[in-house]
């Protein structure tokens, strides 16, 4: 089931590239002379910063702290009127699906006592990757002869499976004979195999003799969360359980390479 939040995302974003669409019937026909030499195709990779986990505490007094998650993505594009100034992206693109990053503190008077001080641990973890088309409008404007700006708008849709993860962390006393589980984590992603997400930046591209390179900067805003589940701290010797729930948006910020080679001359 979709949030408000969600709904609001996909409006805005239906919104914003029917606009822009209805800006590239009426300019289609603009072309870069500089930019007739390259291909259509280009390789594209990139890292990717993903937005913190939320969590909500329904009781307890313990919590954790979410930290932000690295990514990287890589793939090709294929720009359809690569020499003007409107034109259709489309492409695949590969990425490395983030699960959480949590970074946890529990007092020495919640543990055994062969523990000499507080519990401090970190854990992060990756699911499989994901497969992304895009489908994204640009617009390009020429600054110089050879150096372009670009804004991009437009949708993403992602292949993205059923995927469940599980985080245990048991703690023993000091001669093993008694564990404990301390803190659990029980993560899951929607049982769509497809995701949407709606996507807007922008960047530089340079002509250089032999290829053209584009660098933008994009943010990426999810339709539905990519993981959702709860978190539990509990057996502790003095504190009560605590329980909550976990949302991770996947919603992320990313830096885009792409390179299109230069068509071959005609001997």
């Amino acid at each position: 089931m979709v949030k408000k939040s969600g709904l609001l995302k996909t409006m805005v974003g239906i919104f914003l590239t029917i606009i822009i669409t209805s800006g590239v019937y009426a300019q289609a026909d603009k072309e870069y002379y500089t930019l007739k030499k390259y291909r259509k195709w280009g390789l594209v990779a990139g890292p990717a910063l993903y937005n913190r986990a939320e969590i909500y505490r329904q009781y307890g007094d313990y919590t954790f702290e979410n930290k932000p998650m690295l990514g990287f993505n890589a793939g090709f594009e294929y720009d359809f009127y690569p020499d003007r100034k409107w034109s259709f992206i489309t492409g695949l693109v590969i990425a490395l699906e983030p699960v959480y990053n949590v970074h946890y503190h529990i007092k020495i008077e919640d543990i055994y006592s062969h523990f000499e001080e507080d519990l401090i641990d970190s854990f992060t973890s990756y699911s499989m990757s994901s497969f992304s088309t895009p489908i994204l409008i640009r617009l390009n404007i020429q600054m110089k002869e050879k150096v372009f700006i670009s804004f991009l708008s437009g949708f993403k849709v992602k292949f993205f499976p059923p995927y469940e993860a599980l985080l245990i962390y048991s703690i023993s006393n000091e001669d093993n004979t008694e564990s404990r589980e301390i803190f659990g984590l029980n993560l899951h992603s929607h049982d769509n195999l497809f995701h949407g997400s709606f996507v807007i930046g922008s960047g530089i591209s340079i002509a250089m003799k032999k290829v053209l390179l584009k660098t933008n900067f994009i943010y990426v805003m999810n339709f539905q969360n990519t993981f959702e589940g709860e978190y539990q701290f509990g057996n502790l010797l003095t504190s009560p359980p605590t329980r909550g729930d976990y949302e991770l948006s996947g919603n992320y910020l990313g830096l885009v390479f792409t390179v299109s080679l230069a068509k071959r001359k005609d001997k």
